[in-house]
């Protein structure tokens, strides 16, 4: 089970890291991203699966050298919140955020890294 997040900021915003947040303070930093509505109800059943080691294995998908999990909420083309992250020890690094695009592909929508499979505006297929 996870005690804390910290989130890799994009370059756009300061770059970086976070400090490592609980839960709820994660949460709230996250919801500014996702706006008001029915993705704020998606970004908290995200954010429970990701912190009770629920997370679903991205297989070899890698960020940074780190084997990579996401934790997902919603429906697809209605309103979903995907985490994607990798952990170290009771703590969540989360460095892209998104949404369902179909069964088991996820569109980079809220945030990601510049370049690589997870960057910002692609697809990320998962088998």
């Amino acid at each position: 089970m996870a005690t804390g997040m910290v989130v890799i900021k994009t370059t756009q915003h300061g770059g970086g890291e976070t400090t490592t947040m609980p839960q709820i303070v994660a949460q709230k930093y996250l919801a500014n991203l996702v706006g008001p509505g029915t993705r704020l109800t998606n970004l908290s059943q995200a954010m429970n699966q990701a912190f009770n080691d629920q997370g679903k294995s991205n297989g070899t998908l890698q960020y940074n050298g780190n084997q990579t999990k996401h934790a997902s909420a919603g429906v697809v083309g209605v309103s979903s919140v995907t985490l994607f992250y990798y952990e170290r020890a009771t703590v969540l690094y989360l460095f892209a955020m998104g949404q369902h695009k179909g069964g088991s592909s996820y569109q980079i929508s809220d945030f990601g890294p510049a370049t690589g499979t997870f960057a910002s505006g692609k697809t990320v297929q998962l088998t």
